[in-house]
């Protein structure tokens, strides 16, 4: 039985009042487009296929870049109005080929904008300053034939072969210049030698390893010695590797830390007053290596650094020791930095340096006199001791001589005598890492910024005399270095003294025995015929290296109380009425008193017989009219 159609009669396709033979079935439009589509039309727009073998990377780049410019020129492919607004994307094979050729919209390789681009090969040594240059087979060659046809097919640039040898069948040498480098790179296979053969030429980055021995020594001597000026004491180690006397055996460059040291002490031992230094071109990235300069040439007023590495003014600072004037560092990676704030760099660079004159080839205007230290000023010493009250400190000093006698012995029970009914003690100590801990110590601390806590506080402050010299009997035992003691009396009322004593005292325990500092405020006040403690604070923490060094070194004499025959003497007194315990004692104080050493001390004494109110009126006269010597203050 035939199959009956599901399609209407063509009486019922058209318009009622239509004609039948003009009516049309609804898809025949879309058929006729895609038709239309598929028949190439000369002026139509045409989606090209074409094989053009395996894509590299370039050609990777230049199909995403087509894609996204071909992307944004969509065909716009609208069906009639039985679609609506629906578009239709054509999508073809894309992965398995490249569409390439003369009218693909993707752009072709080596072209741009429809024009040819020249192929460029970018730099390949910019990140590097040291090349090693390989001529294989350079055996058979003169260094004069090689050198002379490189330089001339790079003319007009030149360059300095550094260390030229030939190892094996190949002939090696060094270049400091990342252009001649790749220009040098470019001479592969383009020189012809006589036999018709195209020399090879190899590059790439590196530079020898050279150890600093005596035979070097002696031929950076013969180097350095043509490169000094006598007239103006100036020595010249600019690029200083390529120096003729250097460079075909050695590769002396200043930027490795050998080499520099090596250098510096050369010019320190035959040139120790040298006023100008030219380390121009020497490849440095890093300056810490100059750090000795200041101790080794403390004379250096001139200093040319340019055409280095620089990057950071704060690499100067290993300078800043030297009081220098005149300063180059055009060429550094640092000048780029301050080019359009020209002022911002010279105030930089006088803050480093007070006294310089010219920067960069610039005068700069006369320092500020008070940017720029007098060398002929000098700050006064410093004084051991502050009294503010003769009597008071007689007194003071035989109270705490007295006091820390008792705290250094077996039994401290005898302090009762020494604290007030309702006496108040807190102690404080400084927090530290490593085998002389402070932890004896650390159970009370009373840091008033680690302790928050009012309640704890409180319980941490001892007051009372009973548990003030009860928690003191409870501390390691100590001996106190009594002839290193500073002590300042800084207020004296009748009712108070005020009493601040610092030095070195030894923890004994049965191991270390370590040393540690110490500062004790005392507020004394009179009770019946004597003196007692009121209130005190005690700070207990980590000695300095100079403290160390100078702690215990002397025998143990007491130095705060003035001796007893300093008022008593008279004028007149000789040394025969002074015993030599007593001559002691005064030297000792008199050197507390003024900061002298104890031998100037001992002559001040002689010089007034033993004198000691005149001995200290004649320190103050003579030290105002800046007559006393610098070494009557070194100790």
């Amino acid at each position: 039985m035939p199959r009956k159609s599901n399609r209407p009669p063509q009486n019922e396709r058209g318009p009622p009042n239509g004609p039948i033979m003009n009516a049309k079935h609804p898809e025949d439009d879309e058929h006729k487009r895609f038709r239309n589509f598929l028949r190439p039309v000369r002026n139509d727009r045409r989606v090209w296929f074409k094989s053009q073998g395996r894509p590299g990377p370039d050609r990777t780049r230049n199909f995403e870049a087509g894609l996204q410019n071909y992307l944004d020129e969509d065909i716009s492919m609208t069906v009639g109005a039985n679609n609506g607004n629906r578009q239709v994307m054509l999508r073809g094979n894309m992965g398995r080929r490249m569409p390439w050729g003369r009218i693909s919209p993707f752009p072709q390789r080596g072209r741009r904008d429809g024009r040819a681009v020249p192929h460029t090969r970018p730099p390949m040594f910019a990140d590097s300053n040291w090349f090693k240059v390989v001529i294989p087979y350079g055996c058979k060659y003169e260094k004069d034939f090689i050198i002379g046809n490189l330089i001339s097919y790079i003319s007009p640039d030149t360059f300095v072969p550094i260390m030229y040898k030939v190892v094996g069948n190949e002939a090696v040498f060094y270049v400091d210049d990342p252009k001649i480098a790749d220009k040098l790179y470019n001479c592969d296979r383009k020189i012809t030698n006589n036999e018709g053969f195209k020399i090879q030429v190899r590059v790439k980055p590196g530079f020898p390893y050279i150890e600093v021995d005596e035979a070097l020594k002696a031929q950076m001597k013969l180097a350095m010695a043509k490169r000094y000026n006598p007239k103006t004491n100036a020595l010249d180690l600019s690029k200083f590797h390529q120096d003729p006397a250097l460079v075909t055996d050695y590769f002396c460059a200043l930027f490795r830390p050998p080499v520099l040291l090596a250098v510096i002490d050369i010019v320190a031992e035959h040139l120790p007053n040298l006023e100008a230094l030219n380390l121009e071109g020497n490849k440095f990235g890093v300056i810490d290596r100059l750090k000795d300069l200041p101790k080794k040439l403390p004379k250096l007023k001139t200093l040319y650094i340019g055409e280095n590495r620089i990057r950071e003014l704060s690499q100067l600072d290993v300078l800043k020791d030297l009081k220098l004037e005149v300063i180059r560092l055009t060429g550094n990676p640092v000048c780029l930095k301050f080019k359009e704030r020209q002022s911002e760099y010279f105030s930089e660079m006088r803050k480093k340096f007070p006294q310089l004159l010219r920067l960069d080839d610039i005068e700069l205007p006369a320092p500020i006199s008070f940017d720029v230290a007098d060398s002929g000023s000098r700050l006064p010493p410093s004084q051991r001791t502050f009294i503010v009250n003769a009597e008071a400190q007689k007194i003071a000093g035989q109270f705490l001589q007295l006091y820390f006698a008792i705290f250094d012995s077996d039994n401290r029970q005898p302090l009762l005598d020494a604290y007030h009914e309702h006496a108040c003690f807190s102690i404080t100590v400084a927090y530290a890492q490593g085998a002389n801990r402070l932890d004896g110590f650390l159970r009370d601390n009373r840091n008033l910024f680690r302790v928050v806590d009012s309640d704890r506080r409180r319980k941490l402050l001892k007051q009372g005399r009973l548990p003030v010299v009860s928690y003191i009997s409870e501390l390691p035992k100590t001996r106190h270095d009594l002839n290193g003691f500073a002590m300042d009396l800084c207020l004296v009322t009748e009712s108070m003294m005020l009493i601040t004593v610092s030095g070195i005292f030894k923890e004994l325990d049965e191991k270390k025995n370590p040393n540690r500092y110490f500062n004790r405020t005392f507020v004394i006040i009179p009770e019946g015929s004597g003196y007692c403690i009121r209130n005190e604070q005690l700070h207990i923490s980590h000695p300095t290296e100079a403290q160390q060094r100078v702690a215990f070194s002397e025998p143990a004499v007491s130095q705060m109380s003035q001796p007893s025959t300093s008022t008593s003497t008279a004028g007149s007194s000789t040394s025969g009425d002074v015993n030599d315990e007593t001559k002691r004692e005064m030297t000792i104080a008199l050197s507390q008193q003024t900061n002298m050493n104890l031998e100037w001390s001992l002559k001040c004494l002689e010089d007034v017989s033993w004198n000691f109110d005149n001995a200290l009126k004649a320190f103050q006269e003579f030290f105002k009219l800046g007559q006393i010597p610098a070494e009557a203050f070194v100790k």
